[in-house]
């Protein structure tokens, strides 16, 4: 007969027993806090359903019906050998394992699910995500991709992988829209691999917005710089 999580006597005094002897690490790669440590990144530097995930990667995972869930949920690291080991429940020793090796997030999150239900629930609800990412598996401790955004308007612009961002989007984010000292009509787009001499592309922000006209808007990419001018002020 399928062991299903439920038969809460029988489980809280298993967690009980757990509580004097373990302190909850997953074997292999257990997950810290991910705010204590400047090694990892905010998930919004890629597009999590289309990542390979990396080792040291965290997920935030929890299961609706769990009889003793954690507030936040539980935090799995990816191993050097690209596995995660998720707890069965918020208080018990023990795991089932996952190969995220060329497993995409919605592979990983159903393999979760049907290892759950195969031993330990009857239709377990999953709830699985990327919470942070290694910043030492990207091309450098800083080269993620963005484009930088200066002049009237200044930040930084993660270009998560698979994920189009368009210059209109990122001068908008940034606030440009509200900022009436950006001259939103002679914005000037830098491009990284510009051939010497080569001019920037002239963009007119307010032109895109007003006429919908995205044949007028440009993808970033990497090493972009956006340079948005101030508006000429006459006394």
């Amino acid at each position: 007969m399928k062991r299903i999580i439920g038969t809460l006597t029988t489980i809280f005094a298993a967690f009980a027993l757990s509580a004097q002897q373990s302190t909850n690490s997953a074997p292999g790669g257990a997950a810290g806090s991910t705010n204590s440590t400047k090694e990892y990144l905010s998930t919004t530097m890629v597009n999590a359903n289309e990542r390979e995930f990396k080792p040291r990667d965290i997920f935030r995972f929890s299961v609706k019906e769990d009889p003793t869930p954690t507030r936040d949920g539980q935090e799995a690291a990816v191993t050097d050998g690209g596995e995660v080991h998720f707890l069965v429940s918020g208080q018990f020793t023990e795991y089932v394992t996952v190969d995220v090796r060329n497993k995409k997030l919605p592979e990983i999150r159903a393999e979760v699910k049907r290892l759950l239900d195969e031993k330990y629930y009857e239709n377990a609800t999953v709830s699985l995500d990327l919470a942070a990412i290694n910043r030492n598996t990207l091309n450098g401790a800083d080269d993620f991709a963005k484009a930088l955004v200066y002049g009237a308007v200044n930040g930084t612009v993660p270009l998560p992988e698979g994920k189009e961002v368009w210059l209109s989007e990122a001068v908008l984010q940034l606030g440009a829209k509200q900022n009436q000292m950006a001259n939103l009509k002679s914005i000037k787009l830098h491009r990284k691999n510009a051939t010497p001499g080569e001019k920037p592309i002239e963009v007119n922000l307010e032109k895109i917005l007003r006429s919908n006209a995205r044949d007028l808007d440009y993808k970033l990419k990497d090493g972009d710089r956006i340079e948005v001018p101030e508006r000429a002020i006459f006394f």
